[in-house]
């Protein structure tokens, strides 16, 4: 009888070691990712220019890249603009953020 007593007292002590291994190595996984999210380096430097947006006709359309990138091609006839502005988006014309973008779009599709 006695015995049958130990046995059960054993298998409790190794329940409670795999259940506090286990509770470790929780708190180590968590203090390993709370490290590497907190020490990683941000994804956009905070003092890094941005790249501006540059707006240009591509044939016939109007159409804004990023990084030498395009990024958005719109349904804007150029056609249809005055000829000042055709000629600077012809060479394409530079703007600093997005609001500034918004405001271009919405002055040329109106």
């Amino acid at each position: 009888m006695m015995q049958g007593f130990y046995m059960l007292a054993l298998q409790r002590a190794r329940r409670q070691r795999r259940i506090a291994l286990a509770a470790c190595i929780l708190a180590l996984a968590c203090a390993f990712f709370a490290a590497r999210a907190y020490f990683a380096p941000s994804a956009v430097a905070a003092n890094a220019p941005l790249e501006p947006y540059v707006a240009y006709d591509a044939g016939g359309t109007l159409a804004v890249s990023r990084g030498g990138e395009t990024v958005l091609y719109t349904e804007i006839d150029t056609r249809s603009l005055p000829q000042a502005d055709r000629e600077a988006l012809g060479a394409g014309v530079v703007l600093p953020d997005a609001e500034a973008l918004a405001k271009l779009l919405e002055d040329y599709s109106s």
